[in-house]
C-alpha cells in the first residue's frame, strides 16, 4: 500500500519500511488488543472465493491466536506535542517497532528484524517457542531499516536493508547480537536491499536505486559469506524502471519479482530468473499488468506463488508459475476484494500442500490483518477475522512446524505496535 506521510513514501508491502503518520491525526489508543485472545468460532475452507465458516477446531492458514509476549523497545512513554493536547489529544501507544521478517533459527527458535522510531534505529527480537519474543537493540545509527532475513545453508542468517542512502547488511549467530557490513554500491545515487534469499554458494539480495519517491533501477547484490558483498553489474535493459521486492530460491538459482514504474506512479509487477544470482534474465509477462508483486515462493504442489496487489490497492492478488519465466494471475474472485476499501497480500508461505498469504483488508482508515489458503494459488480462500486481528496489520510469515506464525503490528496507521500472531490458534 503506497503511503506517503510528507518524509517518505512508504510502500505497504512487504519488507519497507512503513513511517508513522503524525500531522494533524488523532491517535486512538487500542487498549483492548493488547493481549487478548481469540474468542471467534474456528473456521475452516468451503468452495473457493466464499467466506470461511464455523467448522471445529482451529485451521492452519484461517484461525489466528496472538503470542503469549512480545517484547517492546521503550518509546512513547508521554504525550507529545502537549501544547496541542488541550483541543487535540495526540497519544502514542508505548513501545512501538516494526517487525518485518521472521525466520527460523538453525537448532529451533525464531528471530525477527526490524526498526523502532522516533529515530527508526534497527532492531530485532528472539523467541525459542514462538510464544515469547525478546527484544534487542542492534545498532544506534538513525534511519536505518533491516527488512528482509534469510538463513544460510551453514546456519548463518542475515539480514538486508538500508541506512540513509546506502545499503546494508547485518550477520548473526544468535539473533541477540548483530555485525553491520557495508555494501558496496555502483553508483553515488541512493541504494537500497529489499530482500534476500540463500543458494548453494551463499547470498543474493535485490533492490533499486534512485531518489526516494521518484524512479527507480533494479539491482541485485551476491556474497558468500553475508558479510563481503558484491554489486551485480548494471543491465540497463533488464534492470531498467523496476525495483525488486523478493527473491526465492528455486530448482538451484533464483528467482526475483518486483515491481515497475516510479514510486509514486506505479504500472505492473515484473519477474527475474537467474541461475547464478548474476546474470538476470527479466520476465515482463502480461499477467502482471497492473499489479505489484511483493513475495514469492516454491508453491505446495511445485513451481512458484507470488502474491501482491492491484496497483489501486483494490484486490489482493497472486500468480503462479512453473518456472519463473512463464506466469498466470490468479481469476479475480471476492475472497480477495473488499467491498468499499482495499485488500493486499503482503507474503506467502507454503506449509504441506497448501499456500497461506497474508495481508490486509481496509475500509476507512483501520485495517484488518488477514490471510488467505490455497491448494493451487489460483483459488483463494480468506479467513475470517478474529478479535486478536482487528486494528492490525500482517507483514511477513514463515513455518512454526507444522503451523506458522506472522510478525506485524496494531494501531496502524497512527501507531506500530509490534506483535505475533500463531496459526492454528491454539
Amino acid at each position: 500500500m503506497a503511503r506517503l506521510d510528507g518524509e517518505l513514501a512508504v510502500l505497504h508491502g512487504r519488507r519497507l519500511p512503513v513511517l508513522m503518520r503524525r500531522a494533524g491525526r488523532t491517535v486512538v489508543l487500542i487498549l483492548a488488543l493488547a493481549g487478548c485472545q481469540s474468542t471467534a468460532p474456528s473456521t475452516a475452507p468451503t468452495t473457493p472465493g466464499a467466506p470461511a465458516q464455523p467448522s471445529g477446531p482451529p485451521v492452519l492458514g484461517i484461525d489466528w491466536g496472538r503470542a503469549a509476549f512480545v517484547e517492546r523497545p521503550a518509546n512513547y512513554e508521554e504525550t507529545v506535542a502537549p501544547s496541542y493536547v488541550g483541543m487535540h489529544p495526540i497519544l502514542r501507544i508505548q513501545g512501538q517497532a516494526q517487525m518485518s521478517d521472521v525466520a527460523a533459527r538453525p537448532g529451533g527458535g525464531f528471530v525477527a528484524i526490524g526498526y523502532a522510531p522516533p529515530d527508526w534505529q534497527p532492531v530485532a527480537w528472539t523467541s525459542p517457542d514462538a510464544q515469547t519474543w525478546t527484544f534487542h537493540a542492534i545498532g544506534t545509527a538513525a534511519f536505518t531499516f533491516p527488512v528482509s532475513l534469510a538463513v544460510g545453508a551453514g546456519g548463518g542468517v542475515v539480514a538486508v536493508g538500508r541506512s540513509g542512502s546506502a545499503p546494508l547488511a547485518w550477520t548473526t549467530t544468535d539473533g541477540s547480537t548483530w555485525q553491520a557490513h557495508d555494501v558496496a554500491v555502483l553508483g553515488a545515487v541512493a541504494e537500497r536491499m529489499n530482500a534476500v534469499a540463500s543458494g548453494p554458494h551463499g547470498f543474493v539480495a535485490g533492490g533499486s536505486v534512485g531518489p526516494e519517491l521518484l524512479d527507480r533501477h533494479a539491482r541485485f547484490w551476491t556474497s558468500p559469506d553475508g558479510i563481503d558483498w558484491r554489486p551485480v553489474a548494471d543491465d540497463p535493459v533488464a534492470f531498467a524502471n523496476a525495483e525488486v521486492r523478493a527473491i526465492t530460491g528455486f530448482q538451484g538459482g533464483f528467482v526475483a519479482v518486483g515491481s515497475v514504474g516510479s514510486v509514486q506512479d506505479r504500472t505492473g509487477a515484473v519477474a527475474w530468473v537467474s541461475a547464478d544470482g548474476i546474470s538476470w534474465s527479466r520476465v515482463d509477462d502480461p499477467a502482471f499488468a497492473g499489479g505489484e508483486a511483493v513475495s514469492v515462493a516454491p508453491g505446495p504442489s511445485g513451481g512458484l506463488i507470488a502474491v501482491g496487489y492491484q496497483v489501486d490497492r483494490r484486490v489482493a492478488v497472486a500468480w503462479t508459475s512453473a518456472d519463473g519465466r512463464h506466469w498466470t494471475r490468479a481469476p479475480d474472485e471476492p475472497s480477495r476484494e473488499h467491498s468499499g476499501g482495499f485488500a493486499w497480500m503482503t507474503d506467502v508461505v507454503s506449509i504441506g500442500d497448501v499456500a497461506i498469504a497474508v495481508g490486509d483488508v481496509q475500509g476507512l482508515q483501520r485495517g484488518t490483518a488477514i490471510s488467505w489458503v490455497s491448494r493451487d494459488g489460483l483459488a483463494w480462500q480468506q479467513a475470517v477475522s478474529a478479535p486478536v486481528q482487528e486494528g492490525a496489520e500482517f507483514y511477513a510469515i514463515a513455518p512454526n512446524g507444522a503451523g506458522a506464525l506472522v510478525v506485524g503490528a496494531f494501531g496502524a496507521p497512527d501507531s506500530y505496535v509490534p506483535e505475533v500472531w500463531l496459526t492454528p490458534a491454539r
